[in-house]
């Protein structure tokens, strides 16, 4: 019996394999009775069967090995059952498991009926495994596609539904304390509290972005580094009137840079220093330039970075451990975000980001970037 007619014939034996399988897989769903378990698995075996059945050129059978087989304009059974997936809760790879354990499964339950012993047999067992190549990149590609969806969702929601109403409520406290009716200091909390919100959104959209684009957006423009960066410590010393904050720099800084991103990247930097070094020290930024590169660096005075840090500090969602610092404990107020953030700036920029800690010379980050976008080459 060729392997085409097996599976149509032994259609439920396979399926019921199928759905003991499906069964055990841990997902983050409600529990799935039979039918939400067994979902489109039917109509995936009776398509690979037509498929088996269906002569196939080699340049077909070269393609689908790739799992770039030509698909119908409607979604296929592996598509649909992609979709169903995702919305029960199933991680992609638990969804990929389901594809192993029915390859598995069918080549078990024909071999132990005789078959795979002939020349024939072993054609169809090649075209089986296409089959199922192309079923799983069909049913990846498309959880990923609708992944991509409900990111973009996401961010619509966080970059324009939240960030309107936080707007205004940071005007409202402007126009209380321009009225007379409370005073500065009485609103601060809720000034401070606005932008504190607004910095954890920009983190979340940044990291989602990053995550999901693979790379961090940027878009240059031409522009001389150090000015850009002088109008952040600017601003930082306003954010930290009673602590000391120095800029030093030395060389040519033009070059081709996100202006917004460099700020996002040296503000990140500045109140991470400030967050954890010693009150009574100095906070740094030093700038240099080579023919090619520019450098600048972010150093703090105190206690060293641990050094079980060091290896994951710029992994997302990675925060220290907490430490004293001058007779008090500090505790990261965010989200873990702010230096897998500052990586991802520098790596969109073609630079590199290192930090050096130690109780003698205190904590230095390091920034080296090319002035101009450096063009791969194929």
């Amino acid at each position: 019996m060729r392997l085409s007619q097996f599976l149509t014939e032994n259609a439920e034996e396979i399926l019921k394999e199928w759905d003991a399988f499906a069964a055990t897989v841990t997902h983050e769903g409600k529990a799935l009775d039979k039918k939400a378990l067994r979902d489109h698995a039917a109509e995936i075996l009776r398509t690979m069967s037509r498929d088996l059945a269906t002569p196939q050129s080699t340049s077909e059978q070269e393609e689908k090995s790739k799992g770039l087989a030509a698909r119908a304009s409607a979604p296929s059974a592996a598509e649909t059952h992609a979709d169903s997936r995702m919305m029960a809760g199933f991680a992609i790879d638990a969804m990929i498991t389901e594809y192993r354990a029915l390859r598995a499964s069918v080549l078990k339950i024909w071999s132990a009926s005789g078959g795979g012993t002939t020349t024939d047999d072993l054609r169809d067992i090649t075209r089986f495994n296409e089959a199922i190549d192309q079923s799983i990149a069909e049913s990846v590609g498309r959880y990923t596609q609708q992944t991509k969806k409900s990111t973009d969702l996401f961010l619509g929601i966080l970059g324009h539904d939240i960030r309107n109403p936080l707007g205004t409520i940071m005007m409202a406290a402007e126009v209380l304390i321009r009225s007379g009716k409370i005073s500065a200091k009485a609103a601060a909390p809720i000034v401070n509290s606005a932008v504190r919100i607004n910095a954890i959104i920009e983190q979340v959209v940044d990291f989602t972005r990053a995550q999901s684009e693979g790379v961090m957006p940027v878009e240059r423009t031409p522009g001389n580094l150090a000015d850009q960066l002088f109008k952040v410590v600017q601003e930082t010393q306003v954010r930290y009137p009673s602590r000391t904050l120095q800029l030093r720099s030395a060389g040519n800084f033009d070059g081709s840079w996100d202006e917004g991103r460099i700020g996002q990247l040296l503000s990140n930097l500045l109140g991470n220093a400030f967050l954890y070094g010693a009150r009574e020290g100095a906070v740094t930024v030093d700038l240099s330039s080579t023919h090619k590169d520019v450098i600048f660096s972010v150093h703090n005075e105190g206690s060293p970075i641990p050094q079980g840090d060091l290896g994951r500090i710029f992994e997302p969602m990675a925060r220290g451990s907490l430490s004293e610092y001058g007779g008090e404990r500090r505790e990261p107020s965010g989200l873990g975000l702010g230096l897998y953030i500052c990586r991802e700036i520098v790596l969109a920029h073609g630079g590199t980001l290192q930090v050096e800690s130690s109780a003698e010379e205190g904590t230095t980050f390091l920034v080296t970037m090319p002035r101009f976008a450096v063009l791969s080459q194929s």
